[in-house]
């Protein structure tokens, strides 16, 4: 719904239903008279009123010149002059013809005077003059009953001029305020000054003509009045300006401002232009031009209890090619009578909303497109750029706040204000403070608890002897009032636990489940989040005996699979898997399958930018997984580690990977190996066998590492199933790094299989073990269509015996291997090396057949 719009006003909260405006130019139409029934002031400029003359140069004709304060003598002067009598007692009437005003200072001060008279009255300055009636002296005991004013005239306005008194009470009575729900009718007392103030200064009250007046009595000394009409000419109007006119006006906009909630009570008028510092520090709110005054008066009125202050800002709007953005910024502050406020204020910098919205809306900033910013901010005071542009607008903008609550606007400013109120509550046990702040909590996203807030404020609740409804309601809105941009830590996690210890899991469920399903605050979160909030369910579950354990789990569990960011690298890998089994041990008895299955599938998905480091503690949590025997063989994440490991190889810097192969951790980069030889495919282990011969230097710090770390087995089934299909020829291999180069010599370049002669150094006996599908190597590189023949022939020189025996898998022997891989100078080679295999393989196959036909 659209606030207070003809205004430009920045109400920060929609209006409530039954406040709404009848339309858009309501208040454009209440502007004129949207005032007070009456006021008073001293003159003297201590205040935004003008000063008058204390020296006035009273002349009385038949008197003379009146001395002020004024003398006994003076005053029976007077008293026989005097044509009628004002009031009761020693109340005397002198005739406007028969005063004059001798300083030349006192028209132009009176005409000042008159204009302010306008503004507190919510008239158009430009419309009211004021007529002197008489001079009016009263003496102790004087004083005038409640009468009305001349019905003919707008108003009266009574100039009190330097006197000595006690007592003479004005009162005025606003009969249009008359409510028939108050047994009181609406009055204001001013006691102009009475005392010593009065004697040294002017004073004045000023009134519509329906509003009704009475002075109590002089309880001592004199006082000296001149008494004004007030006229009201504007051209083309039927009416004059009264005061039930103005209450109606003024009512209608002051039950909008209080029908704000308490963290909108802040209104903010744009007046298009900028006023100079210095100018609004010399004369305050009288600075403002006569249309600007009014709009401030206006605020005045309505909200009579409100602080009214003047604020200069700056905006500075960019935009470039489908982009634009707002800089505002406050740069000074001062109060109405222009003292510089801005210190004092410095929580409006963040409280203040200079958001662009749309105008239609009329809300305080606007833009017409995302290149020119609308007239709020007046015109650009400069200009850079042309595409990439920057414009610069300063401007003054009047504000005005209930000081009552000051506390919830200035939670408006962030959650670090806010945090400040709740430290105060804690410390205070102030529950109505906390009542105060939930509904801005509530309502204002900028302004939420920030985790330590809100688990103090739980601790406060656990403690409290409030009765249990009156918490779990208090604690239901604590913390649905937490900060999105916040996830709660170990310790709130413990006093919520402790809170549904003492107030119920069914009564805080609700909410605790709305806080963990706040999407935002779950987006992209890195896996540390989510084992956060698995520890937050198992430790519940784990102290709620009885009843059925709480689904938290699941939807951790779920989330983990669902919203984590597999690319965060802000958490190290190792204290992840460290986590994660602390969490297994720790609440062993419970079944934790789907989350672990859960953290596996995040590592996963997120191999494609995984360090070394990670791969590493990824075995790490593998192999302590499979040790727990408690989440079985992890057939379908072993094979997909297989592949991701081999996949990731080729992107760890060599650097790193020597000093893991020959530092504390290699035995991990061993397992990884390992893993993959059982759980890979043939797709895997080319993978891994191409990067293990790149470079001479990785290669033998490796195959050192497996022997070391794991023993000859596995040496043997890398090379079996990723060595012998490549050779050091080939495009993805270092030649250089396996070049051997001597000072005047001549460099030695590598021959195609120097990577298994290596193997075959270090472990000799290699070529003649068979491995658990009884298979030699010979085997492994004769039925590889990658392997070459150097490698081939390297393998049958070193087990000539090896050419001999059929390959239990296929029936075959390597020539035959060789052949059918198209590897024909390998296979002709080997048939050489023992050409009565033929033979041999030919009978066979002859008896057989001659047995299949007889039968």
């Amino acid at each position: 719904m659209p606030p207070i719009s003809a205004f430009l006003l920045k109400i920060k909260i929609p209006m409530m239903p039954p406040l709404r405006m009848k339309n858009q130019n309501l208040l454009h139409d209440l502007i004129p008279f949207c005032g007070n029934c009456c006021y008073a002031d001293i003159a003297d400029g201590s205040t935004t009123s003008p000063a008058l003359p204390s020296t006035v140069g009273l002349r009385i004709s038949g008197v003379g010149n009146v001395p002020l304060p004024i003398s006994d003598h003076h005053v029976s002067e007077i008293k026989k002059r005097a044509i009628k009598k004002e009031g009761h007692g020693e109340v005397y009437g002198i005739d406007a013809n028969k005063i004059k005003i001798l300083n030349p200072k006192w028209d132009e001060s009176l005409k000042k005077l008159v204009e302010t008279v306008a503004y507190k009255l919510g008239v158009n300055p430009s419309h009211l003059t004021a007529e002197l009636d008489g001079l009016m002296c009263m003496e102790k005991g004087g004083y005038i009953e409640r009468k009305n004013g001349d019905e003919d005239v707008m108003g009266s306005l009574l100039i009190q001029l330097p006197s000595k008194f006690s007592g003479g009470e004005l009162t005025i009575y606003n009969p249009a305020a008359e409510d028939d729900d108050q047994d009181e009718e609406e009055s204001f007392k001013f006691t102009l000054g009475a005392g010593e103030e009065a004697a040294y200064s002017c004073h004045f009250a000023c009134r519509f003509s329906d509003c009704e007046y009475e002075m109590a009595k002089l309880r001592s000394g004199s006082r000296v009045l001149l008494r004004y009409s007030l006229h009201y000419k504007q051209v083309g109007a039927n009416e004059i300006p009264t005061a039930g006119v103005v209450n109606e006006c003024r009512t209608l906009f002051e039950e909008s401002l209080m029908g704000l909630p308490p963290a909108d009570r802040m209104v903010l008028i744009p007046l298009m232009k900028e006023y100079d510092g210095l100018t609004i520090v010399n004369s305050g709110i009288k600075a403002l031009s006569s249309a600007h005054r009014r709009k401030a008066e206006a605020l005045k009125a309505a909200g009579a209890d409100w602080e009214l202050l003047i604020v200069n800002a700056k905006l500075e709007h960019s935009c470039g090619y489908g982009d634009h953005s707002d800089d505002t910024s406050i740069v000074n502050v001062f109060d109405e009578s222009g003292s510089l406020v801005t210190e004092e204020m410095s929580w409006l910098t963040e409280t203040i909303d200079f958001s662009s919205i749309e105008h239609d809306d009329g809300m305080l900033i606007a833009l017409d497109n995302e290149y020119v910013c609308v007239s709020n901010w007046g015109a650009c005071k400069s200009r850079s750029g042309t595409y990439d542009s920057k414009q610069t607008y300063q401007s003054t903008f009047l504000l005005s706040y209930d000081p009552e609550f000051e506390t919830e606007l200035k939670c408006l400013g962030g959650n670090e204000e806010v945090a400040e109120v709740c430290k105060k509550i804690v410390e205070t046990r102030d529950y109505g403070l906390l009542d105060r702040l939930l509904p801005v909590v509530e309502a204002k996203e900028k302004s939420k608890f920030d985790v330590k807030s809100c688990q103090i404020l739980l601790q406060m609740l656990i403690k409290s002897r409030k009765n249990a409804a009156s918490r779990v309601a208090l604690a239901s809105k604590i913390l649905s009032g937490l900060t999105s941009s916040e996830e709660p830590d170990e310790l709130l996690y413990d006093t919520i636990i402790d809170a549904v210890e003492k107030l119920g899991r069914d009564e805080l469920g609700e909410s605790i489940e709305a806080l963990l399903n706040v999407a935002s605050r779950k987006k992209n979160k890195s896996i540390d989040f989510f084992l956060k909030r698995m520890e937050f369910a198992l430790k519940l579950n784990t102290r709620m005996v009885g009843g059925a354990d709480l689904n938290y789990l699941e939807a951790a569990t779920n989330d983990l699979s669902r919203h984590a960011n597999t690319y965060s690298s802000k958490v190290s890998s190792t204290a992840i898997v460290s986590k994660i089994m602390n969490m297994i041990a720790t609440y062993n008895d419970k079944d934790l399958t789907n989350a672990v299955e859960a953290c596996l599938n995040f590592f996963h998905r997120g191999t494609a930018y995984q360090s070394l480091q990670t791969m590493m503690d990824r075995t790490h949590l593998l192999k302590q997984l499979l040790a727990t025997n408690k989440f079985g063989s992890l057939q379908s994440s072993l094979v997909e580690f297989a592949a991701d490991f081999a996949r990731r190889t080729a992107n760890f810097y060599r650097h790193d990977v020597k000093v893991t192969l020959e530092g504390e951790r290699k035995d991990m980069f061993i397992q990884a190996a390992a893993f993959l030889i059982e759980f890979g495919t043939q797709h895997d282990f080319d993978r891994f066998g191409k990067w293990s011969i790149r470079y001479l230097d990785l290669f033998s710090d490796f195959i050192n590492a497996v022997l070391d770390t794991s023993g000859q087995e596995l040496l043997r089934d890398i090379l079996n199933k990723c060595l012998l299909q490549y050779s050091i020829t080939d495009v993805d291999t270092s030649i250089s790094s396996w070049t051997v180069r001597k000072p005047e010599e001549p460099d030695v370049l590598p021959t195609p299989s120097l990577h298994v002669k290596k193997v075959f150094e270090l472990y000799p006996n290699v070529v003649q073990t068979v491995d658990k599908d009884k298979r030699l190597p010979l085997h492994y590189a004769a039925d590889s269509s990658t392997a070459s023949f150097e490698v081939v022939m390297e393998v049958f020189k070193a087990y000539k015996d090896a050419a001999s025996i059929r390959d239990p898998m296929t029936g075959l022997f390597p020539f035959q291997l060789a052949a059918s891989n198209d590897n024909v100078e390998s296979s002709f080679s080997l048939l050489l090396a023992n050409p009565n295999i033929v033979s041999s393989g030919i009978n066979v196959s002859d008896r057989k057949r001659k047995r299949s036909s007889s039968a």
